[in-house]
């Protein structure tokens, strides 16, 4: 019995680990990592902030030049909203407004007029069109891409 014993004690004390094992090893099989944080990425936090600063900007140019510039823009849909134009509507008003909205290197332009002259209002819806960047012999520009037809189904 006694043999039997001491056995069992010998295979105890091989199957434990030896002393020189590490250790963080160890804890790290038994404690899972902290997990990561739920905050923003850092491609979101960049767009909030390119947001924040067209917006201020947008906020600037609208008291500067008198209601006569409005900008807003949200980089999280790609989007921008210009307004450019003013005046009185009893006397003369024009305005120039358009909705943008930006993919990978071109912006869609949706703009419309509005003239207004003693009270007589005028609204002209302008065609949607495209601008995209363009080089000609090292001169960089841009292309407006205006339909000429638009076929719809």
């Amino acid at each position: 019995m006694l043999a039997l014993l001491a056995s069992a004690s010998a295979v105890v004390v091989a199957s434990a680990p030896a002393a020189s094992a590490d250790s963080t090893v160890l804890l790290a099989s038994r404690w899972p990592g902290v997990p990561d944080g739920h905050a923003l990425s850092l491609e979101d936090q960049i767009t909030d902030r390119l947001t924040l600063l067209g917006n201020a900007l947008g906020h600037h140019l609208d008291l500067l030049s008198h209601d006569m510039v409005q900008l807003r823009v949200d980089a999280r849909r790609r989007r921008a909203h210009l307004r450019i134009g003013g005046g009185d509507s009893a006397g003369l008003a024009v305005r120039l407004d358009g909705d943008i909205q930006f993919d990978d290197l071109n912006a869609h332009v949706c703009a419309r007029l509005d003239v207004a002259l003693r009270g007589h209002a005028v609204r002209l819806e302008l065609p949607a069109f495209d601008m995209s960047p363009a080089a000609y012999r090292g001169d960089h520009g841009v292309e407006l891409r205006v339909p000429l037809f638009v076929q719809q189904f």
